[in-house]
């Protein structure tokens, strides 16, 4: 099966977005989703949080506008549950929406958990709970089975669950990489039927040469079975990277999808 990509250049931390969303800018908007869409995007990553008190009204105007620009769904990607609920309300039926995120901590999953019945988005959720970020895979495990679990009663199905074990910056912590590694696999193996996702450029925070980082990582991970990754699709190192490692893992039938994107690039042998 193909990587799904979640593109995430619609995220306020970035100074032109959170412009473009404070100044309602359409053509701005609509253009970036555009490319995203058009580089391989399956959802637009949206987060507007860091609008503070105009991120709710700027999510309700910003979603609409995306489900018109483009027909790929919206993450809806938000510390501030209030704002979820905004999102996916804005978002409306059909292509469902992908709701980012959730995790095991009591006060999270409490809060969002009538939103999931009431709207049916697919979700993402992370290896987290109460005790804070997990420090081994079995450790990733447990959290991972809790939420599967809980989302289960709450009529999730499996395949609509993104667990993410959550990628840490390798420039601060010693062992992060194989720590993520070794809980996706531990998730893969435990929780057939759940899907896997990863925020790849958290691995190079503070580092230079950051794109050789991520794409290293995501040949790495596709190795291991992820199955989603929220990046830039605009990125084409990054898009190399991806289809000559689904190629190489038979992920891509007859090697199609890599073999067009060599003839794009001007090297069909």
């Amino acid at each position: 099966m193909r990587m799904i990509i979640v593109g995430e250049r619609l995220n306020s931390s970035r100074e032109v977005v959170r412009e473009a969303l404070r100044r309602r800018d359409e053509d701005w908007i609509t253009a970036e989703a555009i490319r995203q869409k058009e580089a391989g995007a399956d959802y637009l990553d949206l987060n507007a949080a860091a609008l503070l008190e105009d991120e709710i009204p700027a999510i309700r105007w910003a979603i609409p506008l995306l489900r018109k620009a483009v027909s790929i769904p919206v993450a809806i990607d938000s510390p501030n549950p209030a704002a979820i609920a905004a999102g996916l309300e804005a978002h409306g039926e059909g292509n469902r929406a992908l709701l980012n995120s959730i995790t095991a901590e009591a006060i999270r999953i409490e809060s969002l958990a009538p939103m999931i019945r009431e709207h049916r988005p697919r979700v993402i959720a992370l290896c987290l709970d109460d005790r804070g970020l997990p420090e081994s895979p079995e450790t990733a495990l447990s959290i991972a089975r809790k939420l599967a679990e809980r989302l289960g009663r709450e009529g999730l199905d499996p395949g609509d669950l993104f667990i993410d074990p959550l990628v840490r910056p390798v420039g601060a912590e010693a062992g992060a990489v194989r720590l993520f590694l070794d809980s996706l696999t531990a998730v893969k193996a435990a929780l057939p039927g759940v899907l896997t996702i990863a925020g790849l450029s958290n691995v190079s925070y503070g580092l230079p040469l950051r794109p050789l980082i991520n794409r290293t990582l995501l040949a790495m991970a596709l190795g291991r079975g992820l199955d989603a990754a929220i990046c830039n699709p605009l990125d084409r190192e990054l898009a190399a990277s991806r289809l000559a490692a689904e190629a190489m893992l038979d992920r891509d039938p007859s090697m199609k999808s890599f073999l067009r994107f060599a003839r794009s690039r001007g090297n069909p042998s």
